[in-house]
């Protein structure tokens, strides 16, 4: 366990209920639970606990409710379904055939859907006619005239894989509502990894500025095993968070 796991275990033990990672790291940080120096604890606290779960499975003590609430199975809230032993469970192999245009389509597709579905306020979806600028998606605030403008860098593979992707600079310099949406869609499992980036264009300049790359490219790089150790994990969210996270970004512009 870390300070953060350990913080949110002496929470919901407490609240006795599920509570969002958001309230969790509050309630922590209030009551002197949690000491830390960070700028985004509350990103820490959804990633440290996120991968609880997915680096543990069945032996995490902690689960999610529902998109960025999390409660402890000690409480007896889960719920497990039984399988009968004569249930046949049949398992999809996803193509080999897609090519790269197909691959972008669907990682942008899926991005989207979740733009759409999930969110406390609800965002609408348009996609440009062209895409010379590096926009794949334009994300408007329903019944408000703000914007942002997402590039989906998506990775296709299996789990012993990770994220790997190489953005333009030209696309995103000088671009404040530019966000960078990287995802990686897990052929084993035939959807988008948990676990997504959200990063706005000059956070990610940023953090790329001292890396040797080629010329007016700069490259996102992150492993699967441990995605919430890199450099990127304060950006790192559940991609059912995505809506919301779009948002919190959009209010600081």
């Amino acid at each position: 366990m870390n300070k953060f796991n350990d913080s949110a275990i002496q929470i919901l033990k407490e609240t006795d209920k599920p509570l969002h990672y958001k309230e969790i790291t509050r309630l922590a940080i209030d009551k002197g639970i949690l000491q830390t120096m960070g700028a985004t604890p509350w990103a820490t606290m959804n990633a440290q606990l996120s991968m609880d779960i997915i680096n543990n499975g069945e032996r995490s003590i902690f689960y999610r409710a529902q998109p960025g609430f999390f409660g402890l199975k000690t409480q007896g809230i889960i719920k497990h379904v039984k399988v009968s032993a004569k249930t046949k469970i049949i398992k999809h192999k996803v193509t080999d055939s897609l090519n790269t245009k197909q691959k972008g389509d669907i990682a942008e597709a899926r991005v989207a859907e979740l733009l759409t579905l999930y969110g406390v306020e609800g965002l609408s979806c348009y996609r440009p006619i062209s895409d010379d600028e590096g926009i794949d998606i334009i994300a408007k605030r329903r019944e408000k005239l703000e914007v942002a403008y997402i590039q989906v860098k998506s990775s296709f593979g299996y789990k012993d894989r990770g994220f790997v992707s190489t953005v333009r600079e030209k696309q995103i310099k000088n671009k404040e509502r530019m966000i960078l949406v990287f995802v990686y869609f897990d052929l084993s499992e035939g959807d988008l990894f948990d676990q997504i980036f959200c990063i706005p264009a000059p956070d990610f300049l940023r953090l790329t500025a001292n890396e040797d790359k080629k010329p007016g490219e700069r490259v996102f790089t992150v492993g699967l095993r441990n995605p919430d150790k890199s450099k990127y994990s304060e950006f790192m969210i559940e991609k059912r968070e995505l809506a919301n996270r779009i948002i919190e970004i959009m209010d600081k512009l």
